[in-house]
This record gives structure tokens, sequence and C-alpha cells, in this order.
């Protein structure tokens, strides 16, 4: 039956294509070379008026039904409707092609060439595009996407083609883009936790961590479009904070040489809290391998041991160090309630106080004066024992609080073991408590903040 109606088919269309030339050679003036090509025109061109009548419902159809026998009755009235349609698109064609309308005084077949050349320019056509859009088991879309230029500019009959090319552009931008954004926000949120979670096992919490800190590392990983993004960065750093602290703390110390440090010694560095004297003396062990051994910090308990036992009671402790082979000796003096610092320059024959709430005690000064006289005299220092002065700077940063002395007196041994000028304020120590406790838990000065 299929078989039959293939042949009832072909023989329709070699009747129409007989007639169609039949007409054509009724026109007496034309070469034969030339009705060929207006024949072929007349073909090229109709089959694209029924292209923009009926392509796509019909192949519409053979995408839902398939081809063939089993169509249903509603394609097949959809066909026959596209066949009579075509059938009367031919017809008026070749009726105006030969000038039998009212316009017939004009040249047909200058005529015709002008329809065809204008057409053409607006949409060129190859058997190889007519081939593909041909091809079974594609979508409209897809077929026009196929080496045809016309895919560029081809929508829907009557739609304007500026709104096509805009709402394909924007579809197109919404696939590429928003696939990649995805990608993107995924990667970003598991870089952050990744970052994070070896922060948090490096230093045992979060305290240290500043936002700079983070956009640091994301921007090496991605890219530098973070700025955008900044609110996404600090919520996922606030909703990690939050998870970590529903957490048991976990048991976390830093040891350095005859230093311990635990996690509660670590929390003294934290908000406005009072630091201990274990983070003061690890510090000092950090400041002085940073100076290379020629600067000194002594004990956070050594002026105290001093006050109540003399000097017996401390020359213990350098036994084994030549502190006149200094070049700057540094002393945290503990009274109470307050930290301040006491240093000597021992190239100089210099005491000097600093103090970050501008108290100068003098007395404190003397102390260390005497300290040093005696032990001169007993390392058999004869040019260490006189000719010191002692002086009080008062032109140094000052806290504004009751909670940051100790922060001042390790900032200043700092800067002053490293040559350093004393370039910082209240408003820095958050950002110094920060930088202390990445260096302990590191075990070493940082050179940059």
């Amino acid at each position: 039956m299929h078989r039959a109606q293939s042949q009832r088919s072909k023989a329709k269309y070699l009747k129409r294509r007989k007639g169609s030339i039949s007409l054509i050679n009724g026109v007496s003036h034309m070469s034969r070379r030339a009705k060929r090509r207006l024949y072929c025109k007349l073909q090229l061109w109709m089959w694209r008026k029924w292209r923009e009548k009926c392509h796509f419902g019909i192949f519409r159809a053979k995408k839902r039904f398939g081809s063939g026998p089993g169509l249903s009755l509603k394609t097949q009235k959809n066909k026959r409707k596209a066949y009579h349609a075509l059938n009367a698109a031919k017809t008026s064609v070749l009726v105006s092609a030969l000038g039998c309308d009212t316009g017939g005084s004009e040249d047909p077949l200058k005529r015709q060439n002008q329809d065809v050349n204008t057409d053409a320019a607006a949409d060129s056509y190859t058997c190889e595009d007519v081939t593909q859009s041909r091809v079974p088991g594609t979508t409209p879309a897809q077929r026009l996407e196929v080496g045809s230029p016309s895919a560029q500019t081809a929508g829907t009959p009557g739609q304007d083609q500026s709104t096509v090319t805009d709402t394909d552009e924007t579809i197109s931008s919404k696939k590429t883009v928003s696939p990649h954004t995805d990608v993107s926000l995924k990667a970003l949120t598991k870089d952050i936790h990744e970052f994070l979670d070896d922060f948090y096992m490096k230093y045992g919490s979060l305290i240290p961590l500043r936002k700079n800190d983070v956009l640091r590392h994301l921007k090496g990983k991605f890219y530098t479009g973070l700025s955008d993004r900044k609110n996404t960065v600090l919520s996922e750093v606030t909703s990690y904070r939050a998870a970590i602290l529903q957490k048991p703390v976990r048991s976390f110390q830093v040891v350095y040489k005859k230093h311990t440090l635990t996690l509660d010694d670590l929390l003294t560095l934290a908000d406005q809290n009072w630091l201990n004297d274990q983070v003061m003396n690890m510090y000092g062990e950090l400041i002085m391998d940073s100076s290379h051994q020629k600067v000194h910090f002594l004990n956070s308990f050594f002026h105290r041991q001093l006050m109540t036992k003399g000097y017996d009671g401390v020359k213990r402790w350098t036994k084994q160090v030549d502190l006149f082979s200094k070049r700057l000796l540094l002393v945290p003096i503990h009274l109470e309630v307050h930290w301040c610092l006491v240093t000597a320059d021992i190239v100089q024959k210099k005491i000097c106080l600093y103090d970050s709430q501008g108290n100068g005690l003098q007395k404190v000064g003397r102390n260390i004066l005497k300290y040093l006289m005696t032990e001169a005299k007993e390392k058999k220092q004869t040019a260490f024992e006189s000719g010191w002065t002692v002086a009080f700077d008062e032109k140094v940063p000052q806290q504004t609080n009751e909670n940051d002395c100790g922060v001042f007196v390790l900032e200043y041994s700092r800067c002053l073991a490293l040559t350093r000028p004393l370039h910082f304020s209240q408003k820095d120590i958050p950002k110094i408590r920060k930088r202390i406790y990445k260096e302990l838990c590191d075990c070493k000065l940082h050179e940059q903040d």
C-alpha cells in the first residue's frame, strides 16, 4: 500500500513538472537555457514559499507521529492542506512569471530574475541545506542550525527577525552563563570550607581569621572578580563559625622549645582579654630568634623574682647568657594589673621605660639598672659597671582602654627588636592580636601583617 502511494505521488509530481515546463515552453522569446534556468529558480523560489507556509507544521507532525502509513488522520489532513497551498502558490507564481496577470506587459524573465535575486540576497540556500533540513528525527530548531545561513535569521512566520535574534542570544547566554555561574558558586563554597577546615586545624580556632585571609586565598585559586561575591564569602564564614561553636572544643597546643601553649592560653588574645605569662614568654622567644640572638628577652617572672629575692634569686637565670654581648635587653614588667616594658640599650648604656598608660615609674627603671651593674661586676664587665642613664619615652603609642597593655608591650618589643618605628595605635590592636596568634602557632614572626 505504501509503495502504491509512493508511485502515485511520483506520477503526480511528474505531471506537475510537465505542466510547469509546458507553461515555460510556451514563451517563445526565451532560449532553452534561459527557460531551464528560470525553471530552476522558480522551483527554488516555490520551495522556499512552501517551506515558510508548511514546513514547521509538517515536520512537527513527522517528529511526533513518524512517517509512513502510521500517520494520524489529523496529520494527513494537514499534509493535504499543505499540498493544495503549494499547488496554488505554484500556479500563481507561474502565471505571474509568464506575464499572464494584469502587469503582463513587463518582461517576465526580467521580473522573475529580480524576484529571485532579491530573495536570494536575503536568504540563500544550497542543495546541501535542503537535504539537511529534511533529516528525520530532528527538530526544526536543530535543522536550522545545520550549515544553513538562514538559521541565524529564521523564525516563526510573522515574527520580527531582530526579535528572534535577541531572544536566541538571551536563551544562549542563559544556557552558557547560568550553569557556569552555578558551578563556580559550588566550587567557591567548597574551597571556602576547605580553607576554613585547614585554618581551624592549624590554629585551633577562627580567632585569628581575617576577611582578607579568605579573599586572598580565593583570589589565588579562582579569578579576580570576587568583589561582587564578598557577601557570599562572609555568609559562608559566618555559618562555618556557628557550626564550629556547636562542636566540642578539641585538644590543641603549641610546643616551641621549652614553651607550651594550650588553646586557653591562646584565647587570651581574643577580643580584649588580658594576656598571660605563657603568651608573653613564648612570644619573647620568637623575638630573640628573629633578631638572631642580638636581643635578649627576660622572662616575665624575672622582675617579680628580683623584687622578692634580690639578685641572688635571679643570678642563675643568665648563667649561660652574656647579656653584655647583646644589642638590646627587653624586660616585661607585670605590675599586678598592668604590663609595661623596660629596655636596656647595652651599647649606649641607656635604660628606657615604655608604658602604654603614660606612667613614668622611675623606680622600676632603677631596679633594672641596679641589677645590670651587679651583673657586670659579677661577670667582670668593668666597662658596664658605671655610666648608665635612665629615661622615660613619652612619645609612644598609648592605649585607650584597660585591657590591651600586654599587647602594647609585645608590639613595643617586636618593633624595637626588629629596629622598626612604633607606628601603630589603639585601632590597630585587633589586627595585631590576630597576627600575634598566628605567629605563636607558626612559631615565627611574620615579615608582613
